[in-house]
């Protein structure tokens, strides 16, 4: 029965939207438009693998239009529609037709689909009960973000940036004054399966590809969870979010099925222009073969805002721990599941080299965040208005060696070391207008001892024009 509920209050969503526009008090409607250039040197295998996967150069154009619909102060609803073609200048090429597993065709644009991003329905304190409810697909992100995203933040990681979206029921139960808690349903499966799309993919016939029957590929397996996650102003200093988070991952080309229980707790201090912030997240399951599944996970940082000094520099520094699977536990897998946030966390570059390590975990799809040891630095700045300048060091090391020695990415690791390397970042950002603003992102990583001495350096490159309607 539960399997129908986000369907059914999708096509609730849906239906209300067309039946009541016209009835709509305010229309609060919007548009964006963002072009972004993306140049990887050496990402994915660090060099390793070329033939299986060559550098990129590509223009992507993501596309969306809205509208917000308030019927009464109580009621509202929004849609959005969402695409986001790209266009590959450099030595990769999207495959199209196969013959086994020979690649005989291949293109330079992909056209990509038009998606139902957002559709939702909003109904506020109904009856006056201290109740909010968001039923629909929804963005956890902005003011609606959980935390920092740590564990949930992107529900559709197979398409990238295009989409971020959750099939979700939320209600939020105001307590009191600083206190409140949400509890929310999520579905997302492999492919959407829930709303229709124009423009299917091209291709489907690639075993583990990023398409399945001409649809984008959304994640690993068709995801289930629900989650309580609680929000407590204890003083003006100090806020503690204490969550529980269940999620059933089903049984894919490429996922085992299992299931997973995180209770976790986020906290942070702020006083005057000093911070502390962390979380903590212990994790329990088992896969449907019966082996167990264990895992640990969390961050602290701390850090200043020199708001007096020129150009209002703030910086922090900060740890992070996500466990790896150990080798010698055959019955039980130790690694850390990211839950629902595959995605850039620290940094963009080290996501897609967690692939070749994670695949058989979480599919063909970059930030299955784990086995993991950081030192985070950033160093913020804006020298001039609307200027922002963010420079970091990171260094990575792994909780636990790999044992890989065959496949694709076989020369990439040392088998050995737990050193991953060294990276170095700077995201420049510039708002030339209430309308436009324009970002440049550079990132540099050396590998250590984890990997082979085959394994090269690799760059990312990423610079973007945003416009917003």
């Amino acid at each position: 029965m539960g399997k129908y509920v986000v369907p059914f209050s999708l096509f609730l969503c849906f239906l209300l939207f067309f039946v009541c526009i016209c009835e709509a008090l305010e229309n609060e409607p919007g548009a964006s438009i963002r072009l972004r250039q993306e140049i990887w040197d050496n990402v994915v295998s660090l060099g390793t693998a070329r033939d299986d996967q060559p550098d990129r150069n590509f223009f992507r154009l993501r596309i969306q239009l809205w509208n917000y619909m308030k019927f009464s102060e109580q009621f509202g609803a929004y849609a959005r529609i969402a695409t986001e073609p790209k266009y590959y200048t450099g030595p990769y090429r999207l495959p199209l037709d196969y013959v086994g597993s020979i690649v005989t065709n291949k293109k330079r644009f992909d056209q990509d689909e038009i998606v139902i991003d957002n559709l939702y329905i909003d109904i506020k304190k109904p009856f006056d009960l201290p109740i909010s409810f968001r039923i629909g697909r929804q963005d956890f992100l902005g003011k609606d973000m959980y935390g920092e995203g740590f564990l949930i933040l992107d529900g559709t990681p197979g398409d990238g940036s295009r989409t971020f979206y959750f099939n979700a029921i939320k209600a939020s139960i105001n307590i009191a004054q600083g206190h409140s808690v949400d509890l929310v349903y999520v579905s997302n499966p492999t492919t959407d399966i829930f709303l229709p799309s124009l423009h299917p993919a091209y291709y489907d016939k690639k075993p583990r590809g990023a398409y399945i029957d001409h649809k984008k590929r959304l994640s690993g397996s068709d995801e289930r969870g629900f989650w309580i996650y609680g929000r407590n102003k204890i003083l003006d200093i100090l806020t503690i979010e204490p969550y529980y988070i269940y999620k059933k991952e089903k049984q894919s080309d490429v996922v085992a099925e299992s299931y997973i229980n995180t209770l976790g707790m986020r906290a942070v201090f702020k006083t005057g222009d000093f911070f502390i912030r962390g979380e903590i997240a212990r994790q329990f399951g088992k896969y449907d073969n019966g082996k167990k599944r264990r895992g640990v996970g969390g961050y602290a940082f701390l850090g200043y805002d020199f708001k007096q000094l020129p150009a209002t520099p703030s910086l922090e520094a900060g740890y992070v721990y996500l466990s790896g699977d150990k080798s010698d536990t055959a019955k039980k897998d130790e690694g850390f599941n990211p839950l629902f946030s595959r995605a850039p966390q620290w940094n963009e570059l080290l996501i897609y080299t967690l692939i070749p390590e994670t695949a058989g975990k979480g599919g063909p799809i970059p930030g299955y965040w784990t086995n993991l040891k950081a030192f985070v630095a950033k160093l913020k700045l804006s020298p001039i208005k609307d200027l922002g300048i963010t420079l970091s060091y990171q260094h990575f090391w792994a909780d636990e060696e790999t044992n890989i020695t065959d496949g694709t990415y076989k020369d990439m690791f040392s088998n050995d070391g737990k050193n991953r390397g060294d990276l170095w970042a700077i995201i420049g950002t510039y708002k030339f207008n209430k309308n436009l603003d324009a970002m440049l992102q550079l990132e540099y990583f050396e590998p250590g001892n984890f990997y082979s001495e085959k394994a090269k350096s690799a760059t990312f490159i990423r610079w973007q024009l945003q416009y917003r309607l």
